[in-house]
């Protein structure tokens, strides 16, 4: 048996540490607002939310589209899945929120079924975009609309760390992801997926509050796993950006590409 690529054995399986930030994480804000405005989800639709994670974002989305819509919640995370299950309970929209396992190479739901799907930070981890971007087609209704948001490691600004120096962390580090520059590629994805009436918009927040820390030190773990860069080097940066949280000098702008796409007729 071939085993999984590691970008993406480790969402499959996680491990209990980060396992508890996720799920503590990923809740709804001004920030997320704006990632999801161009995907004008509304009342009555059917959506599916790719990568739901731990069903946070799903359990809004089904809040919104309200009693007469429908959210697919999509994973490859069982566990993911569990959790997006007891918040929709929590938040009294379970019947209008169901969970599938999928890891994007077929998606389980019926052609043209859907008015939008949904993406965060997920696309840069399939094995083949443009296949994944095909299936958000298939199962979109004709008319229907594709909403991407995915980051690029390489384009992210973690002060003060020198640029080369970051360079080789994020190369180090990239391992986890199958396309760690995710973000610069998604037009060219929407593109030859068949998608028309193609935007692009990017949002690229300073955060000098230590939001972001939790994502370098997972980049520092998944940089000593590859083997790529010396340990010592890899714990030097994540020392820097810690050091200058502390000092009041940090900042990290991780830019999100958000990039809509409508399903031809």
């Amino acid at each position: 048996m071939v085993s999984e690529p590691f970008y993406k054995a480790h969402w499959r399986d996680i491990d209990p540490e980060r396992m508890s930030a996720y799920k503590g994480g990923f809740r709804w804000d001004d920030a997320t607002e704006a990632l999801y405005e161009p995907a004008g989800v509304s009342v009555g639709q059917k959506v599916a939310d790719f990568g739901c994670g731990p069903g946070k974002i799903a359990v809004e989305l089904a809040n919104r589209v309200g009693k007469d819509g429908h959210v697919h919640a999509i994973d490859i995370n069982s566990e993911f899945l569990a959790f997006a299950e007891q918040n929709a309970a929590e938040a009294g929209v379970s019947e209008r929120l169901s969970t599938h396992q999928s890891d994007g190479v077929a998606l389980p739901l019926a052609d043209g079924l859907l008015d939008l799907v949904t993406a965060r930070n997920t696309i840069m981890y399939v094995d083949d975009p443009v296949q994944t971007l095909r299936e958000f087609r298939r199962v979109l209704r004709p008319g229907g609309l594709a909403h991407a948001i995915d980051g690029d490691w390489y384009m992210m600004v973690a002060e003060p760390v020198e640029h080369d120096t970051w360079r080789a962390f994020v190369k180090a580090a990239s391992h986890a992801c199958r396309n760690s520059d995710m973000g610069r590629k998604l037009y060219r994805t929407f593109v030859d997926a068949g998608f028309e009436d193609i935007q692009v918009s990017i949002i690229a927040n300073a955060d000098m509050n230590g939001r972001l820390l939790g994502m370098v030190r997972n980049m520092g773990k998944y940089a000593h796993k590859s083997g790529l860069l010396d340990g010592t080097k890899i714990n030097n940066v994540v020392e820097q950006v810690e050091q200058a949280l502390a000092s009041g000098s940090y900042m990290l702008v991780s830019p999100q590409f958000i990039v809509t796409g409508r399903n031809p007729a």
